[in-house]
Formats: C-alpha cells, structure tokens, sequence
C-alpha cells in the first residue's frame, strides 16, 4: 500500500502546519518555523564539525543536533513534517556552499557570484556540482514512505541552482550489504559496522565523471557514514570535495 503514507503524511502536514516545527509555539501564520526558529537556520553557521573517524571528508553543519533543530529533523524523518522539507533543504544548501567555498584549490581567483545572490552563496565553480545524499536503508524508506534525505538533497540542488550553481541531485551510492543501527555504537563499533558496505551504482558513476563531488545528509555524528561513503566514492574515481549536512551531533568518543 504505498499511497497509504504520503496521503497520511499530507493530512498531518494539514493538521500541523499551525504549530512550529521547532518550538512548537501556534503559528496562525501557517508557516512551518516561526520567525526565531526559521533564523537559526538562515543564519547560524555553517562551520565546520569536529570527526572521530579517521577518513571523514571536510564537513560543514549550520546546527547542533539539539532542539530546536533536533525536533525538526525528527518531525521531518519521522512524523510527516513534509512541510519542513523547503526549510531544511535550504539550510542544507547553505551548508554545502561553505564546503565548496572551503574547498577551493588556494591561489585560484574566487568565482564568480551570480547577480543578485544571498551573501551564503558560493561562487559559481569550473564544474558542475554533483549532491550525493546518504542512502538510506530499505526499510526506513518503506516506514516513512520516501527517501527523506534524498529528497533533501534535491530541494538543496534547487536552492543552489536559483543562485547560479550548476549543481544536480545525483542518487549515486547503495548498500552492498546490511549494517546495523547506529544509535549507541562506539566510535570504532561504528566504522566496523559501515566498513565495506557502500558502493557506487554502476549507472551512476558516468553522472559523477566530471562533476565535484559533496555528500549529502541530515546530521554528522562521529564521521564514520561519511567516511565510509567518501571511500565508496573515490573508489569509482569520483571527486569528493567534502560533505554537508543541517547538524552535527556531540561525538562520542
């Protein structure tokens, strides 16, 4: 019954839309965040997260992974707030402009910005950009009826896009194997269960020739998924730039 959790999803969407996706506070207004809550994502960050991992691409979050942003995700991941997607999705995309921007080769000329764009906005760069979100496992997808991070992913890309940035979603890696949840593995627990378990899709490596490449997720934590994924990546010979994700969370080492 696949409609059956989109269609829930848009009915709670419905029923919640007059209250914060953050705080919670009324929002007769009917948008997702209220003023405050919508400005730390605008406005906060990014910086870079701190890795346990050895092997974890250059990161840039916008947020910690606590409330208010962490109601937000899991209202987003796990209770229908599909009308936070937009939100989000730009936040994410202010994330991965500072990755690109980290990432320029020193002693090249800055590129150049589109007219009109947010001071967030990276320079347009010599070669298309290319998103690749986490993947997620079979049956979170099938729970939450859609890949949520894929599609955050693809909002990000439209954000970037209105900018000037040549820069497209691309669904690129896959599970060769099943891992366990992460929640509550240690930092060398957390590498053992991932190593090994990503692989680039065959039909998507001709995607990637030619573009930089930045991960793509909803929170950081000890490194280890971005690790891995960066390592499935460069395998395929992909040009891994860095990776972005809305918050990062207190490792635990």
């Amino acid at each position: 019954m696949p409609l059956v959790r989109p269609l829930w999803a848009a009915l709670m969407d419905l029923a919640a839309e007059r209250d914060c996706g953050g705080c919670g506070l009324p929002q007769p207004s009917g948008d997702p965040l209220c003023p405050d809550c919508d400005g730390l994502l605008a406005e906060s960050g990014p910086w870079r997260t701190l890795a346990a991992v050895p092997g974890t691409p250059r990161t840039h979050a916008v947020a910690r992974y606590e409330d208010p942003v962490r109601t937000m995700l899991i209202g987003y991941k796990e209770r229908g707030r599909t009308d936070l997607r937009r939100v989000l999705g730009r936040a994410l995309a202010r994330a991965v402009a500072q990755t690109l921007e980290a990432g320029e080769m020193a002693g090249e000329a800055r590129p150049r910005v589109a007219p009109g764009a947010p001071p967030w906005a990276p320079g347009m760069p010599g070669t298309p950009v290319a998103l690749v979100p986490m993947p997620s496992r079979r049956k979170a997808v099938r729970d939450r009826g859609q890949d949520t991070t894929a599609r955050l992913a693809g909002t990000a890309a439209r954000a970037l896009r209105e900018v000037g940035v040549p820069v497209r979603a691309v669904s690129a890696l896959r599970h060769v194997r099943s891992v366990e949840d992460q929640a509550g593995l240690s930092r060398e627990e957390r590498s053992a269960n991932l190593s090994g378990a990503l692989r680039v899709r065959r039909a998507a490596a001709a995607a990637l020739a030619g573009s930089t490449v930045v991960l793509v997720d909803d929170i950081s934590t000890s490194g280890a998924s971005l690790a891995e994924a960066a390592r499935a990546l460069r395998a395929a010979r992909a040009q891994v730039a860095g990776a972005a994700t809305i918050a990062a969370a207190r490792v635990r080492m």
